[in-house]
């Protein structure tokens, strides 16, 4: 169905929404402080999931993107998102000779060096190695350092890994990533050296080292003005961090903020108790669990926020619970459609075919989730 110039509250409920401007505003915030520092942004579309928005980044100025799935890369691989000298990095590591022959294979199709992947085991760079050998084509891999997940363990085992891989003929080491976590700005900073430091200890053993990696949105300052840093990895921005932001449980770690642009277009289905609404968007529209209390912002269309008391999940519904005589709790009516925004905007986002784009409350286009369910 052909949506574009539909007036949102038109659509039928629970949708999800992207309001335009917000999100455009958030890109050229992200792009602008790459260009003024000189730090390249490649961001991680486990986030978003959506090639039409790959693109729009790319555009931007991003170096290429992250995926956290082989899956993922996939489907955006073959969605045509890369230009030029564009790339995409997988962050997580392989153990399945298959995927890794898939892995591959993106390589010997499309071009040496157009899918990069991490690793943190000997094992895996030895089978990487191996498939690349007989398909006659080098694989480019970064190593992953980690900082409390995945990863070899900071300074020493790392290079010891970086001197394997570089014996190995079928594969081309390219340089590290230390994920440092949405974390305050000292255990960031911390987190920084450890990594930078370790890239330095790689080059001195006689081994180029071109990317240095780490960054998220909570961190991209701190980590993307830290010396030796070449790339950071933002994805949640493009949605809003902050106090009215989606990303991360709203936490707004060393003052980040970005716009609002993600919320859930949902309809009041149940007013028959006074302390109390039901909405049309549950758990499984919003991915947050089933039981417990997870607070989305409440707001009208014109983005005025209502105060309720807690808001509770089952499956199929959002109940947003007021005080007893509630002034707000009057404000709301059956049939009205409010909107929600999500606590968390990667999981929300995984839960959707596709994401209506807006502007001053009419639909411009839909895009698709086009790596949405992509778990392999």
């Amino acid at each position: 169905m052909l949506y574009a110039g539909f007036n949102v509250q038109d659509l039928p409920t629970p949708v999800l929404l992207l309001d335009l401007e917000k999100f455009n505003w958030n890109i050229e915030k992200m792009f602008a402080f790459s260009k003024k520092v000189g730090v390249n942004i490649r961001p991680h579309a486990k986030t978003f999931k959506s090639a039409a928005i790959c693109n729009r980044l790319i555009e931007a100025g991003a170096i290429g993107i992250m995926t956290q799935k082989l899956s993922e890369a996939d489907v955006l691989l073959n969605s045509g998102i890369l230009y030029g000298n564009k790339n995409i990095l997988i962050s997580q590591e392989l153990t399945d000779p298959s995927k890794i022959e898939c892995l591959v294979g993106y390589n010997v199709a499309m071009e040496e060096g157009k899918v990069l992947t991490s690793l943190d085991d000997l094992r895996e760079a030895e089978i990487i190695n191996k498939i690349a050998e007989r398909w006659g084509t080098k694989q480019h891999v970064i190593i992953e350092m980690s900082h409390g997940r995945c990863g070899t363990p900071p300074g020493q085992p790392t290079v010891d890994l970086a001197k394997k891989i570089q014996k190995m003929p079928s594969l081309v080491f390219r340089g590290i990533y230390g994920y440092e976590n949405p974390v305050k700005q000292e255990v960031a900073l911390q987190r920084n050296k450890q990594t930078v430091d370790t890239a330095n200890m790689i080059r001195e053993a006689g081994i180029p080292v071109e990317i240095v990696s780490a960054g998220s949105t909570a961190t991209y300052e701190v980590t993307g003005t830290y010396p030796g840093i070449t790339e950071i990895e933002p994805g949640s921005f493009v949605f809003g961090v902050g106090p009215e932001g989606s990303g991360y449980g709203w936490k707004a770690e060393n003052n980040v903020y970005f716009k609002n642009s993600l919320s859930v277009l949902t309809s009041i289905i149940s007013t028959t108790h006074e302390d109390r609404v039901v909405t049309d968007a549950g758990s499984k529209v919003f991915g947050a669990p089933n039981t417990g209390v997870v607070p989305p912002v409440l707001a009208y269309m014109n983005n005025e926020r209502i105060g309720f008391e807690r808001a509770g999940f089952s499956e199929e519904h959002c109940t947003l619970q007021f005080k007893e005589g509630s002034e707000e709790r009057k404000k709301l009516h059956w049939g009205q459609k409010i909107s929600l925004t999500p606590n968390h905007c990667c999981t929300t986002v995984n839960q959707h075919e596709k994401i209506f784009v807006i502007k001053n409350n009419k639909v411009v286009t839909v895009w698709p989730i086009t790596a949405r369910g992509m778990y392999l």
